[in-house]
């Protein structure tokens, strides 16, 4: 795991693990389609369980009730060979392990620059130099439909970071992941205060500021956040089809829809 990463968010020594994870348990385990069996076999190098923060090592009670069941929290180093479909990964691997996770995805050092050519120019992103990263997480509960099963009710999954080159959003957001710093009451507290923090992490992105902000009603933020990326979406699909378009006229009606959208999205980003 990334030494930066470790040294910001302060994990305990006891908490240290290092207990491979065979790729055998998400087989026989997990729910995976035929092309997620794939991914695993192809993209995955190695899964790690690097840390386990339990009470006997920093004192945070267990938490139960009647929709879920926080006792630990298990952080896995997951080293990949290509950056392609890392949040996929992530789903599947939150949807497989049963306990609230922090996943830490990294990319292979040796990793070609073959592997690298993917959608938005990844390439330029990765130099194989092992500081880039990213990090997820997914809240959990009891199933409705199967007693004793637990499911992910969403996934947070940041973008690739460079841990040598980090910007100004993306500090604030690791300094923030403190574990001293966050709520020790008991695991749901302290891994629902992490997921706060992805999601102010993820409103930066919109907002151009990290801000944990109590104020905001976290429904109605979420709707914003959701509503923000179903614009950026689709603005990225209009400047591609702009791309491609021949006709003037045409090109005039794209560019004025992307205007408006990019007006609306910026709008809605001054509340995140």
């Amino acid at each position: 795991m990334n030494d930066i990463l470790v040294s910001m968010i302060d994990l305990p020594e006891s908490a240290y693990l290092g207990k491979r994870v065979s790729k055998k348990l998400f087989f026989d385990n997990g729910a995976l389609t035929t092309a997620d069996k794939k991914l695993f076999q192809d993209d995955v190098e190695s899964i790690v369980w690097q840390y386990g923060l339990k009470p006997n090592n920093i004192q945070v009670k267990p938490y139960t009730d009647e929709q879920r069941e926080y006792l630990e929290v298990a952080i896995l180093d997951i080293v990949l060979r290509s950056p392609k479909s890392y949040k996929r990964l992530a789903e599947v691997i939150h949807r497989t392990i049963p306990y609230p996770l922090l996943l830490v995805f990294s990319l292979n050092q040796v990793a070609s620059t073959q592997d690298l050519q993917v959608e938005d120019d990844l390439e330029s992103r990765f130099i194989s130099n092992g500081s880039k990263i990213s990090l997820s997480v997914a809240p959990k509960r009891f199933s409705l439909a199967e007693k004793g099963a637990i499911v992910a009710e969403e996934f947070f999954t940041t973008e690739w970071m460079d841990m040598e080159s980090l910007t100004d959003i993306e500090r604030l957001f690791l300094e923030n992941l403190n574990i001293k710093d966050l709520p020790h009451t008991d695991f749901f507290d302290l891994y629902d205060a992490l997921i706060d923090r992805f999601i102010a992490f993820d409103c930066a992105s919109f907002s151009g500021e990290f801000r944990l902000n109590g104020k905001h009603d976290p429904e109605m933020l979420r709707e914003q956040l959701a509503m923000c990326h179903e614009l950026k979406g689709k603005i990225s699909d209009m400047r591609k089809k702009l791309s491609s378009e021949t006709q003037f006229n045409n090109k005039l009606e794209i560019n004025m829809k992307i205007k408006q959208m990019e007006t609306q999205l910026k709008a809605i980003s001054i509340g995140l």
